[in-house]
């Protein structure tokens, strides 16, 4: 595919960036429009009424409910006329009870979870990464990635988009999150990676696996382990390996 596409160069020509500037601000819309964009949903609070829903579908607090409904009923029914008036407070008592213990386990998440939001938001601040525009570095949030941005590859970053290696310099890449094989790749440009395959099938080896022949693809969800370079935003968003 990538040799169809002319290569690195005719990828890079295609999406109209230039390896030594990266793209142009001018251009950041009509990529928009074009492939979309990285931005992902914020993370929404559970609403508190949904948490007290929830509590409520616990077995033996509707076990309770059930119970205080024939106890109010069967009571109203069958007391006589001095206990008619008092007859409905052991019912509600447990109505009271079942009610206490839902709201309290409801708080009780509510703040788990806005903890558990707030450490959340700190670490999706925290998910920047430097890339090359208008022949500047930036460093920019992971939500404002485009197609054709040029992104600098540093020790143990995990990718964030789909791309293609232009330039790389003893690049491992740990896949463990996606492909369980725990052994760390190497990554090369397209064209050192032709040179390799050349070199390979000039030395009569019968197999030509990912350890065997470096490739210049990155895929979102794996990590950087060593190694540094750059490379070309290709996938954004859900159509992204990762998602």
């Amino acid at each position: 595919m990538i040799e169809k596409l002319g290569g690195s160069d005719g990828i890079l020509a295609g999406l109209n960036v230039n390896p030594e500037e990266g793209i142009s601000v001018d251009s950041l819309e009509a990529r928009t429009q074009a492939f979309g964009d990285h931005a992902k949903e914020k993370p929404q609070r559970t609403p508190f009424c949904e948490l007290v829903w929830e509590s409520l579908q616990d077995f033996m607090l509707q076990v309770l409910l059930v119970c205080a409904f024939f106890s109010i009923v069967v009571e109203m029914v069958f007391a006589d006329k001095e206990h008619k008036k008092t007859a409905w407070i052991e019912g509600f008592a447990i109505f009271v009870a079942v009610a206490v213990v839902s709201l309290v386990t409801a708080v009780s998440d509510y703040k788990k979870e806005g903890q558990f939001l707030a450490q959340l938001n700190i670490e999706i601040a925290s998910q920047t990464v430097v890339v090359r525009r208008h022949g500047k570095e930036e460093t920019i949030h992971r939500d404002f990635l485009k197609v054709g941005d040029l992104i600098k590859i540093v020790n143990g970053m995990n990718i964030p988009v789909d791309g293609l290696c232009i330039e790389a310099s003893g690049v491992l890449v740990d896949e463990s999150a996606m492909t369980g094989e725990s052994d760390h790749l190497l990554r090369e440009t397209y064209e050192k990676c032709l040179i390799r395959k050349a070199e390979h099938e000039a030395e009569d080896k019968y197999t030509m696996t990912a350890h065997d022949i470096p490739s210049p693809v990155v895929l979102s969800g794996t990590q950087i382990q060593t190694g540094q370079g750059w490379f070309l935003t290709i996938v954004v968003d859900k159509d992204t390996c990762e998602n």
